[in-house]
């Protein structure tokens, strides 16, 4: 089987088919729609929302392993508070770019600092004496089930790690961002399956993990 971490790497010399940059595109004019609720189309051309997309896939695959494709999030992350709308310009050029990988890399050191902070707790319980599978208890709220496996998985115990890989999947699913949160704890070998992720999620979910295992 091959390892989630090449076939990311391979992901960075795939050219984007038209088909998953008309479904980007359709998510840029969704979220940007969203976030301008009073904006008259009839200003722009269906061209920006493509010019959008191409933008956030380029940006995408210089660093796919930390850089997901969320177009949702990609429009977040731009100023949109101008009283006049200019979807090409907040949203087609370079500085968007910028602006969405400054914003995740936001994201993924806040959750890094959250994942580190479950993981030490664990294993300073774990060093004094308690028993893991005690210790790795999502009920009691201060573990999540990805900290629960990433606990397991660095105290080489793959059999512990496996009974919560669906709900670390799920995790993933619901912010593919913990990927990169994850780096610095586990090797991204060791990541839960994102075919776990497409199975433990609905639909309303970020999509980018479903569309990387597309071009596979």
């Amino acid at each position: 089987m091959e390892q989630p971490q090449r076939r990311y790497l391979r992901l960075s010399h795939v050219i984007a088919t038209q088909e998953v940059l008309d479904h980007l595109a359709c998510r840029v004019e969704r979220a940007y729609g969203l976030r301008r609720p009073c904006w008259w189309r009839g200003c722009s051309t269906q061209r920006v929302w493509f010019a959008a997309a191409l933008r956030l896939w380029e940006v995408h695959a210089q660093d796919p392993l930390r850089i997901p494709l969320d177009a949702e999030l990609f429009v977040a992350s731009q100023p949109i508070s101008t009283a006049f709308a200019d979807p090409w310009t907040e949203l087609s050029g370079p500085e968007a770019a910028r602006r969405y990988q400054s914003r995740v890399r936001r994201i993924v050191r806040r959750l890094g600092s959250e994942l580190r902070r479950e993981v030490r707790r664990a294993e300073r319980l774990i060093r004094r004496g308690c028993e893991m599978s005690a210790v790795l208890n999502v009920q009691d709220g201060r573990l999540s089930p990805l900290g629960c496996f990433v606990v397991a998985r660095r105290a080489g115990r793959a059999d512990l790690a496996d009974r919560f890989a669906a709900a670390a999947a799920a995790q993933h699913r619901s912010c593919p961002l913990y990927r990169s949160a994850s780096l610095a704890l586990i090797p991204a070998d060791f990541y839960p399956d994102e075919n776990l992720a497409l199975e433990h999620q609905p639909e309303t979910a970020p999509r980018a993990a479903k569309i990387l295992l597309s071009l596979n």
